[in-house]
């Protein structure tokens, strides 16, 4: 399996697979990159496609944060990575987390080596504030975000110790919390459905391992505390872009995420009914159509 050592020295676990134009596609909280690979498949004969996994989670969960600011880690490390494979022109898509993570790399760095940007289901601004009210979790953030502020303090005296050292209740209390989070991703009832598994533990350390366990504990403290609002930057974004909505998201409002189209004029608007925060996996066949247009 490939990895690219980044400028602290930590190795980053990447997929690298097909020839021919490069593409990197970013994953979600909690995702490995692993779950691009059904949408990618068959575009691989015509197009290179680079799918990292972000630090903390997937081929690179074992990899400790080297900064406080979760985003800009990750845009560092994006940064390394398209230096480092000697990659430009680049076709980049990212779904939550890792759109995220392009409008930081945009912000710290610029879309010179972009050639255009597929932005899938996040919104230009993460926290509510006086002047905003569609960020994370819509009307419900302040409630959902002090519950996890309180989970938050009972597990940080538990930091640097291994998970098996946590106590039952907050290991339970953890996995409720992302089984929680993971059904805000999907409006359908089947998704719903298999998204509650993730409230027992077996199951979902397949997905979430728990090694680095405090990555769970940095990603919302930074996302409560650090500069995630990139209205102020996306204007500047000059490259074509496509943007997807799904029209049910509860993670984040599409009357939010619709006013990209005020900050980028150019950018291609994809409402998506009937749809949520998950837009591959609640609506693989119009996320196939668009992926094929935006590649193409």
């Amino acid at each position: 399996m490939p990895y690219l050592t980044t400028r602290d020295g930590a190795r980053l676990h990447y997929h690298d697979i097909g020839r021919g134009a490069p593409v990197v596609l970013l994953h979600g909280f909690a995702m490995p990159a692993a779950l691009w690979l059904p949408f990618v498949l068959p575009f691989a004969r015509r197009y290179r496609f680079i799918l990292p996994d972000l630090r903390g989670f997937g081929g690179s969960h074992r990899t400790p944060l080297a900064q406080r600011c979760l985003l800009a880690q990750h845009a560092d490390d994006l940064a390394d990575l398209l230096q480092g494979l000697h990659l430009r022109d680049v076709r980049l898509g990212g779904l939550s987390m890792g759109a995220c993570t392009a409008l930081q790399y945009h912000r710290l760095y610029g879309f010179d080596r972009i050639r255009s940007y597929l932005h899938i289901d996040q919104s230009p601004c993460v926290r509510n504030t006086a002047d905003w009210a569609h960020g994370l979790l819509g009307a419900t953030q302040a409630t959902r975000l002090a519950d996890w502020q309180t989970l938050m303090r009972k597990l940080e005296p538990y930091r640097g110790q291994p998970y098996a050292r946590l106590p039952k209740p907050l290991r339970r209390a953890l996995w409720a919390k992302l089984g929680e989070f993971f059904d805000f991703a999907f409006h359908h009832r089947g998704w719903k459905a298999v998204s509650r598994l993730a409230r027992y533990e077996l199951l979902i350390r397949r997905v979430a391992p728990t090694a680095n366990w405090t990555i769970y504990l940095d990603s919302v403290r930074s996302y409560l505390e650090d500069d995630y609002d990139w209205r102020t930057t996306l204007p500047a974004l000059q490259v074509p872009m496509t943007v997807l909505i799904g029209n049910d998201s509860i993670m984040y409002p599409a009357e939010g995420q619709r006013t990209i189209r005020e900050l980028v004029p150019h950018a291609r608007i994809v409402d998506i009914p009937d749809c949520g925060h998950a837009i591959p996996f609640e609506a693989p066949r119009v996320f196939r159509r668009e992926l094929a247009r935006f590649l193409g």
